[in-house]
């Protein structure tokens, strides 16, 4: 079985306990606060595959961003399969060279229908330009117009969010501005987000 490190980027004390529940479905896990992560942070020879959670931070606050120097830096030395959620989503595409910017108005605690562009290795099983429920919450989002330059493909965008997903144009390298470790909220379950892990862990890690 896979073994995953877990980036928690929570500003609060959490055990990001949604997140963990999903990805041990289809790996072994081990986590690390990002306030741990330093400059010459290491991680275990054993880990096949990292995973960035979200946060409450806003990625268009340079001080905030200023408290992911570690993360940021792992980022940039990781030669790992990524898969990246909600603010570490934010985080990765800012550290390639992606811009960001603040949604006119925030989506927040909702499911939301995600158009797939392009069915990659984490759409597996959809089809080109289907629409899933996936939930939503966030203040912030990518630029698409900057993912070219930063070495990335859009795979997934949505009427409120112009990228929902994208992935590395070389490298297995992945993030998703949707939360696919969260499918229910309040009387409603989606359960396609559990797909596109398990996709992830399948398609992409592969062991």
């Amino acid at each position: 079985m896979t073994k995953s490190l877990v980036v928690n980027c929570s500003l609060k004390p959490s055990k990001n306990d949604e997140l963990l529940k999903a990805v041990k479905k289809f790996s072994e896990c081990t986590t690390v606060q990002f306030r741990d992560i330093h400059a010459s942070y290491e991680i275990d020879k054993d880990i096949d595959a990292v995973v960035i959670s979200g946060s409450a931070a806003r990625i268009v606050s340079p001080s905030h961003r200023d408290m992911f120097k570690g993360t940021v830096s792992l980022i940039r030395r990781l030669n790992l399969p990524i898969f990246s959620i909600c603010y570490g989503h934010q985080l990765f595409c800012w550290s390639l060279g992606a811009r960001v910017a603040s949604l006119d108005e925030p989506v927040m605690n909702t499911f939301e229908r995600v158009r797939i562009v392009e069915v990659d290795e984490i759409f597996a099983g959809f089809e080109k330009h289907q629409t899933i429920p996936l939930a939503q919450s966030h203040y912030d989002y990518v630029l698409r117009e900057s993912l070219d330059e930063a070495g990335l493909v859009l795979i997934a965008d949505s009427q409120s969010c112009e990228v929902e997903a994208i992935k590395h144009k070389h490298n297995p390298l992945y993030g998703v501005q949707f939360h696919p470790e969260r499918i229910n909220i309040k009387d409603q379950t989606c359960p396609e987000g559990h797909k596109v892990i398990e996709n992830f862990y399948r398609n992409v890690v592969k062991r």
